[in-house]
This record gives structure tokens, C-alpha cells and sequence, in this order.
């Protein structure tokens, strides 16, 4: 039987139908008039909740948060020209820490390249810093060999960020006008639907080779430290490692940002107070590891990687793409799921460490939690917003913590909660760019209550994707700390060349945010005292709306306060 078709619709439509039978369930679609026929097919099918995002850049960074919190591919599809390199960032972060996205940008045909044509540049290729699969895809046709093209290439890509080498890939469309499905610009005969739909099967049902898992197979005597770095980990893991870390005696050195702190089981072996234990000679001296084994990405303390590097240990690095996370480069690098590393670990003899040490460790870690409270939390300052968050917010609630001082704020000085909390960050490459729009797309998914923490110029960079809160009703509670210019280089030598410092540094931008919120039509308070703070959050923890409440710092007093702190602890390790 013979069906009139417009050839981009049912490009787009086979494209559309084979991301279904994948399991793909998000696409965000900024809009744009080249990407109609994207636009068409995959709004139009139910089985995928499809996000209009008006900014690129913040339909990319929305993606990511989505990705990150369901850890399943998420489509974005944008239009020709700067609209495609708007997505940039996102891409960055998403490559850097293996985010699996499904990059869909719509283009001019090829021969209008370098023509002068409108909204044309050549997009061919142009993440390719950053991408872990591309290809440009045909103009469509409706034959048997140029459908068998994009099948194969689509489920490539799929196959390349869900599992193979996961992160973003990039499928980059031509199309030629007319657009829209009712311009008919062929005549079919229906068994080519058929073929494709048969050829989708086909490459479902093929077997992949499986990752070969690489094994320790080192001397492993003297296994004295665990670090632990930003990631997301399962129970399987955290109770293997524990069981791991009891049996030999190992201390674990655990990052923040890997959620290792805020369980609800009890990990014995945990020591939270490193960054304070390591700025000690005398406990470098003491302690002196000479095999760490990482799990994770880069550990947030640049303190404890120096520590490492000085005490000449030797370092294995273990994760699933063997992912070298070690600028020093003379790491061991093990390309292994972490589960089954530890497995095989568990199941040799390995010389037990030294569980006086691990006593000892255990005992200064204590005193500095005393000192830690005693220091910070009697006043509003940087760190407490986020302590206190960490005592207020319920069990199972999300946490998304900024980049710059927050992210350090919180590797530093948290403690161990005995509640579950999973931690998020943008430590990829750890810009400050769509932050917002990455808790937002994790609150959205992950149907938990979420909080966000972050600074004023993050909040500045992201602003605009407050009307994604408000767009979807999404129930964000960001804490936006406000010391009116980020102050992270206050820590720095240049702070010194104050003529310089205090023009080009400390980026003061005295935007009144109370207004900027108002504009969106979002709830916002400033806070003024730490009883009001405690009270904001608790009540923050009943809304089911989005709400911004900003806590306004003083950077200096701050500062103060964390060299009380590290001059205080040095007494106690003495």
C-alpha cells in the first residue's frame, strides 16, 4: 500500500520510535525552526515527557541534573547555529562526569556551509572535545539504505551513553524543507516502514560484548588508606568496602560529595576530620600511608591529594572506565566496577593495618568534631547554613551543593549524619555556570525533597532558569548564600595585590535578588538571624513550591572563624 509522507517527519518519527523501544523517557526541546521535525516526532510520542526549555544553555544543563538523577540518557534537541553551541557547558560537565546525554542538533544541509547562509555554521563535529560518540547524519530519504544509516548510527550512540563509554553523544541532523508533517514531499510504499521497523529489531536483539573486568593483581601488602571521592554508590558497594575497611583495619577518607557521610549505616571506620588531621606535620608523621586505594572521582581536598603525593604511596585508582583521576599520573589504574574489585579482594589474605593507628585516628577525629561545633555553630556564618541545612532536612532528601567556597564548605566541615542523604555537585569540570538548572532537573525526577546550596554569582550565572521552577511547578529549595562576590580568592595569595584584587577578584554585583525572584513569581525570604534560618528550613521542608531563601554573609567573619578553627585543632593534635 502506498502512504504520503513528509521524508523529515518520518525520519524523525523511526528515530522517535527506536529511543522508545530503548527506554529513553525524557527529552528537553528548546525551540527553534530547523529542529521542527525533532521537535514533531518526539513531542508527539507519549511514552517520552518531553520539557520546552526557552535558553539552550539551561535546557542542557536541566538535561544533566534529569540524567543524574534517574542515570538513565535524556535527549536535547536544539535548533541550527549558536543555538547548538549554547549547549557547550552542559556537554563539558556531562563528558567530565559521565552524564549520559543524547545531544540532537538540527543543521542546514551540508553544502550551505562557509555560503553565508542564515543561522549556518558548521556544526560538524563540534563537540568533539568533549563527546563520547559522534555522527552527522544524513539528509533523510526514505530507502532502505539510508534508514538502515540512521538506525545503525542511533542505536551507536544509545548504546555508547548508556553503557559502552558513558557520557553525552552528538547526532547531528540535516533537513531540507518543508518541515511539517502535513507537507507531503513523498509517496511510499508501506513495507518500508515495515523494513525499518524490523531492522530496529534486529539491532536490539544483538548481543554486545560484555566489558572485560581487570582485577588487582599487585602485591597487596600494606593497604593502609581508602579515599573516597565524589560518585554515586550503591549499598552493595558502601557495605562491601565497609566489611572491607573492619577486616583490615583500613581508615576510610571519605569526600563529601560521596554521600558516604550521610547514611543511615554505621561505617565504624569513617573519619571526617582528615582535612584538619593532614594539615598537621605531626600526623603526617605518624600516619603515613603506603598504599591507597581510590574509589570515586577527584577527591574535593587539594590538601589530602598533596598528603598522598608526599607520603610516596603508591595509589590504585578504581573505576568502572578506568578514568585516570590522578593529575600526578603514576596512579595504578583499574578498569573495574568497584563491587567486583573489592570481591576479589575480600576473598585473598591481605596483611591487616595497623589498628593502633586506626584507633588513634579514630580518637583526634572526635576531639575535632567537639571543637568543629563549639567554633561555627553559635552564629550565621558560610559554614553553619550548612550545617544546620544537614541537621533540618528530612531523611531521603537530595542535596545539591554549589561549586567554589560550598562544595569545600561542605568536604571540610560536615559531619556524619545519621540520616540518608544523596549528594549532588557539577565536579565535572566544576564551573559555576547551570547550577540551578541542574538541581532543577534533578528535583523534578527525583521526587525527593531537594535542597540546593549555593552562591551569589552562581546564582547570578543561572538566573534565567528560574523560569524552569516556575514553568513546572518544581519544589527546589535553594539556600543561596550571599557574601556579595563569591570570595573564594579572599583564600588565595593574589588577595595580597589589594588595587587589582579588590577591582578584577571580588566581583561585588549588588543584584538585588528579592526583585529577581519576584519576577518569576517565586517565594522569597532573606534571612537575618540563625533562629530565623532554622526556622525558613523547617518550614521550607512542607512546601511544594520552589522557594529562595538567602542568607547574606560575611566572607571575612567567615574566614575568621575557619583560621580559629585550623589554629585550634593543631593544639589538639599536639
Amino acid at each position: 500500500m502506498k502512504i504520503k509522507v513528509n521524508r523529515n517527519i518520518l525520519w524523525t518519527s523511526l528515530f522517535t520510535d527506536f529511543l522508545v523501544q530503548c527506554g529513553i523517557r525524557y527529552a528537553c526541546i528548546s525551540p527553534g525552526s530547523r529542529s521542527t521535525p525533532l521537535t514533531f516526532a518526539i513531542a508527539s510520542e507519549k511514552k517520552i515527557k518531553s520539557f520546552p526549555v526557552v535558553d539552550e544553555r539551561s535546557s542542557g544543563f536541566f538535561a544533566l541534573g534529569i540524567a543524574k538523577a534517574t542515570n538513565s540518557p535524556v535527549v536535547v534537541v536544539t535548533t541550527s547555529g549558536t543555538a547548538a553551541a549554547e549547549l557547550y557547558p552542559a556537554i563539558i560537565e556531562a563528558y567530565q562526569s559521565r552524564v549520559p546525554l543524547i545531544i540532537c542538533t538540527a543543521d542546514r544541509p551540508a553544502y550551505l556551509r562557509n555560503t553565508g547562509a542564515n543561522q549556518t555554521i558548521n556544526q560538524k563535529n563540534i563537540y568533539r572535545n568533549h563527546i563520547r560518540f559522534f555522527d552527522e547524519l544524513p539528509l533523510p530519504f526514505p530507502d532502505k539504505k539510508n534508514l538502515k544509516k540512521l538506525l545503525t548510527s542511533v542505536n551507536e550512540a544509545i548504546k555508547t551513553t548508556a553503557y559502552l563509554d558513558k557520557g553525552p553523544v552528538h547526532l547531528n541532523f540535516q533537513f531540507e524543507k518543508p518541515f511539517e508533517p502535513d507537507s507531503i514531499t513523498d509517496v511510499i510504499d508501506d513495507s518500508l516502514v515495515s523494513f525499518a521497523n524490523n531492522f530496529s529489531e534486529s539491532l536490539l536483539t544483538t548481543k554486545n560484548t560484555p566489558v572485560v573486568d581487570e582485577i588487582l593483581n599487585l602485591d597487596k601488602k600494606s593497604l593502609d588508606l581508602i579515599t573516597v571521592g565524589s560518585g554515586m554508590f550503591d549499598k552493595n558497594f558502601i557495605q562491601m568496602l565497609n566489611r572491607f575497611s573492619i577486616k583490615n583495619h583500613i581508615p576510610i577518607f571519605a569526600d563529601a560529595n560521596s554521600g558516604f557521610r550521610f547514611s543511615n549505616k554505621e561505617i565504624p571506620n569513617l573519619i571526617t576530620n582528615y582535612e584538619a588531621l593532614i594539615r598537621n606535620s605531626d600526623i603526617r608523621e605518624f600516619f603515613s600511608p603506603d598504599t591507597v586505594i581510590h574509589f570515586g572521582r577527584n577527591l574535593t581536598s587539594q590538601n589530602l591529594e598533596e598528603f598522598i603525593v608526599r607520603s610516596k604511596a603508591q595509589r590504585i585508582i578504581v573505576n568502572e572506565y578506568g578514568d585516570r583521576f590522578d593529575s600526578t599520573k603514576r596512579a595504578k589504574i583499574i578498569k573495574c566496577k568497584p563491587e567486583f574489585f573489592l570481591q576479589d579482594l575480600l576473598n585473598k589474605k591481605i596483611e591487616k593495618a595497623s589498628p593502633h593507628k586506626l584507633s588513634y585516628l579514630k580518637k583526634l577525629d572526635e576531639k575535632i568534631e567537639k571543637l568543629k561545633s563549639k567554633i561555627f555553630t553559635n552564629s550565621l556564618n558560610e559554614v553553619n547554613v550548612i550545617l544546620e541545612l544537614l541537621e533540618l532536612i528530612p531523611e531521603n532528601s537530595d542535596l545539591f551543593i554549589g561549586n567554589s567556597l560550598p562544595v569545600r564548605d561542605l568536604d571540610f566541615f560536615s559531619s556524619v549524619k545519621n540520616k540518608s542523604i544523596r549528594v549532588f555537585q557539577n565536579r565535572g569540570a566544576s564551573g559555576i555556570d547551570g547550577v540551578i538548572s541542574t538541581a532543577l532537573g534533578i528535583a523534578h525526577s527525583s521526587k525527593r525533597p531537594t535542597y540546593l546550596v549555593i552562591g551569589d554569582l552562581s546564582f547570578y550565572y543561572d538566573l534565567n532558569s528560574l523560569l524552569i521552577a516556575k514553568q513546572f511547578n518544581i519544589p527546589l529549595k535553594i539556600i543561596l548564600i550571599n557574601n556579595n562576590g563569591g570570595r573564594i580568592f579572599e583564600y588565595l595569595p593574589v588577595s595580597k595585590q589589594k588595587e587589582i584584587f579588590n577591582k578584577y577578584f571580588t566581583t561585588p554585583i549588588n543584584v538585588n535578588f528579592r526583585k529577581a525572584a519576584e519576577s518569576f513569581g517565586i517565594y522569597y525570604k532573606l534571612i537575618k538571624s540563625l533562629s530565623s534560618y532554622k526556622k525558613e528550613i523547617y518550614n521550607s521542608n512542607k512546601s511544594k513550591s520552589c522557594l529562595i531563601l538567602e542568607v547574606r554573609t560575611d566572607s571575612l567573619f567567615t574566614k575568621s572563624l575557619k583560621e580559629k578553627f585550623w589554629s585550634e585543632t593543631k593544639n589538639i593534635l599536639m
